[in-house]
């Protein structure tokens, strides 16, 4: 028996998937800059204040990451195995302490993998937005995905 629920094989072009909460304090973006990314955009409210951003923002490299913990959490049991290529990442607009995100993941398209037949791979666009429908990062990529076991001829696609 498999650890996965959904292979390949069982997702079609416009599935469309949404959902998740994904909150920032001030405090965790601190956390996050500290480690990651110190800039005083993200680490120091009167210096963020003084800025483009105009006051205290999370890293684009947080926001990252909160969009990885919420595609987890939107797709279990998905037999994903990798991201392959980023075509478009954009961050809209900046995330503050207090904005709750959720993300949209559309499939745009499917197609097997030429070289490993086991495989396939998903054209997706993913979109978060903020508690008030603000869209605040969007991208365009492709994810690998195991084929449903037995079904991973040529002729199976």
């Amino acid at each position: 028996m498999s650890e996965f629920d959904v292979y390949w094989d069982d997702i079609e072009a416009g599935t469309v998937r949404q959902g998740g909460a994904f909150a920032f304090d001030t405090a965790a973006i601190k956390r996050f800059a500290a480690e990651f990314d110190p800039r005083p955009t993200h680490l120091d409210e009167a210096a963020a204040a003084a800025t483009f951003f105009n006051g205290l923002s999370a890293s684009g490299a947080h926001t990252f990451a909160a969009w990885a913990r919420l595609i987890w959490e939107l797709t279990p049991g998905w037999a994903t195995q990798a991201g392959t290529n980023i075509r478009e990442m954009r961050l809209i607009r900046p995330v503050r302490p207090g904005d709750v995100l959720s993300l949209t993941f559309t499939v745009l398209a499917t197609r097997p993998n030429p070289m490993r037949p086991e495989f396939g791979f998903i054209d997706s666009r993913q979109e978060m937005f903020n508690q008030k429908g603000q869209p605040v990062f969007v991208m365009e990529c492709t994810m690998m995905m195991e084929r449903r076991p037995g079904t991973s001829s040529p002729s199976a696609a």
